[in-house]
């Protein structure tokens, strides 16, 4: 994955950038996507959707797009706008929804820069160790029986 101390000072300094920013432009995207996105990075499949949001101006569709696809466990908790500004919340899904420590939450004048703010705030927070996960890593099944023998339904019928 990530060095934790290289990612955490890029997402910050991403996450500035974000707050600073009036719009998307390329440059700002083009550092999301590499700095904000290891599992873009490594996998082939969903590069021609990505290509796609961004021919289509999509920015919006997008963040939504890599907050599903990079934090597979977190989901839009609230999207609003008070006064001048969005509010773009997003937290880890199922029993922990409502806790505060599980939502992250980004403001911006600008609605897909509060979408992307959140989900660079989502990914800072996961490099850090502070937000949780309901997402149940990878484990190989061991085996207490032989192949043979655990693949027959009915070993006293031969």
């Amino acid at each position: 994955m990530w060095p934790k101390r290289n990612s955490e000072r890029h997402l910050g300094s991403l996450l500035t950038r974000i707050e600073t920013a009036h719009r998307i432009d390329a440059d700002l995207l083009s550092a999301v996507l590499r700095g904000a996105c290891p599992r873009l990075e490594t996998s082939l499949a969903p590069k021609a959707e990505v290509e796609r949001l961004i021919q289509a101006e999509a920015w919006v569709e997008l963040g939504l797009w890599l907050i599903a696809w990079e934090l597979p466990d977190w989901s839009i908790h609230r999207l609003t706008r008070d006064d001048a500004r969005w509010s773009c919340s997003i937290g880890v899904g199922g029993l922990a929804m409502n806790w505060v420590e599980d939502i992250v939450e980004f403001q911006h004048d600008c609605l897909p820069l509060a979408v992307l703010g959140a989900f660079v705030q989502a990914q800072l927070q996961k490099t850090n160790g502070i937000a949780p996960s309901n997402v149940t890593p990878f484990r190989r099944m061991v085996l207490t029986r032989p192949i043979a023998e655990a693949a027959d339904p009915h070993p006293t019928c031969r």
